[in-house]
């Protein structure tokens, strides 16, 4: 496959399908050995040939979606034009990202008490990720929401190249110290600086609940993505050219978003998921078993999400008001060490999951 097949297959899975960067890599060998080398050629396939590259229902009926409104041009222009629920805005390479309210987190009514009886599972990455994107409302409330989720995943990607370096699971530098973020402007997250490029937000449209453009004193921004900027061999100024198209890559925020409430499950030990198997051996019922697992265990994961950042905003709340924003990207800096869970070192660590109480986290408040 040439490399601009590769690049625009790439862009596919990432900009249009919402799947993560790193999964989007892995997929493609999968796709190349399927002889599926384009969006046109994924939405003409049979299901399945594609079960065994993406192996989640959701994941592939996204794909599917994704691929028939990509490669139907009616349907491509009414996505573009979007819905009165949501926006897209132009990022610098003329691509649309998601900014409304289909990135919404999700939310819980429980009261501190009923949370402090939670405990989630979960690895260190994803609650990193959900402390960041907390203290970004707090620390940096000029930007949009979609700017905060990829800002977020952008210091997040950033710790996990530089702790995979450390304990030898990669050699070499990373994109940052190949020099990749060169001529780009910096901002400050969880005390570690992430190169970020300006984006285009329209004001928001009177009669709709969009987001709200950053104030006119303030840019807006986008994290960029090094790994994927170098892997392409891309330019180290925004605007140049790279093979097969052009501006730089971004961590978007719908793949934040995903990977966030795909991570988190509740611990529950009295739970009874004893009416989630199927033992009939009729196959219509046990498919609608399955949906019906697959939805419920969905729900269960974002519902955890959303307990879990209720957690973090009731501690940051608490403090907001007497910290300098400084002050306050420090101590959440501190709060996530303290919460992280406990993990053997080394490679065997990596992306080991723990218990996280979220007791714990709430004794955090200020009194």
């Amino acid at each position: 496959m040439a490399a601009v097949e590769v690049q625009a297959l790439l862009r596919f899975l990432t900009r249009d399908a919402h799947i993560p960067l790193a999964e989007a890599l892995a997929k493609i060998t999968l796709l190349r050995k399927a002889k599926l080398n384009t969006a046109e050629s994924i939405a003409q396939a049979d299901p399945s040939v594609l079960e065994p590259v993406f192996t989640e229902e959701k994941v592939l009926k996204q794909v599917l979606n994704a691929a028939k409104r990509v490669s139907n041009p009616k349907k491509r222009t009414l996505a573009q034009v979007g819905s009165t629920g949501s926006k897209r805005v132009k990022t610098e390479d003329g691509s649309r990202v998601d900014d409304g309210s289909s990135l919404a987190l999700p939310t819980t009514d429980l009261s501190t008490e009923e949370l402090a009886k939670i405990t989630i599972e979960t690895n260190r990455s994803p609650l990193f990720l959900a402390f960041t994107i907390v203290s970004l409302k707090y620390t940096h409330p000029e930007q949009p929401l979609a700017s905060q989720l990829s800002l977020a995943q952008a210091v997040v990607s950033a710790g996990a190249q530089s702790k995979a370096k450390y304990i030898g699971l990669t050699s070499g530098p990373t994109a940052e110290e190949d020099g990749w973020a060169q001529g780009q402007p910096k901002v400050k997250v969880m005390g570690r600086e992430v190169a970020v490029m300006r984006r285009q937000v329209a004001p928001a449209h009177p009669d709709r609940d969009h987001e709200e453009a950053p104030s006119s004193s303030h840019d807006a921004f986008w994290g960029l993505d090094l790994e994927a900027l170098r892997k392409s061999n891309g330019p180290l100024i925004a605007g140049q050219e790279r093979r097969g198209q052009s501006g730089l890559p971004i961590h978007t925020p719908a793949a934040a978003r995903t990977y966030l409430l795909k991570s988190m499950n509740i611990v529950a030990p009295n739970d009874d998921d004893a009416n989630d198997h199927d033992t009939s051996r009729d196959p219509k019922s046990s498919v609608s078993k399955k949906k019906a697992s697959a939805a419920k265990i969905a729900a269960r994961k974002e519902e955890a999400a959303a307990m879990m950042l209720k957690a973090i905003d009731i501690v940051c709340q608490s403090w907001a008001g007497t910290l300098t924003t400084e002050e306050l990207d420090r101590r959440v800096q501190s709060w996530y060490v303290q919460i992280r869970p406990d993990v053997e070192p080394g490679k065997a660590g990596w992306g080991q999951r723990g218990h996280v109480r979220l007791a714990d986290i709430l004794k955090l408040q200020r009194t």
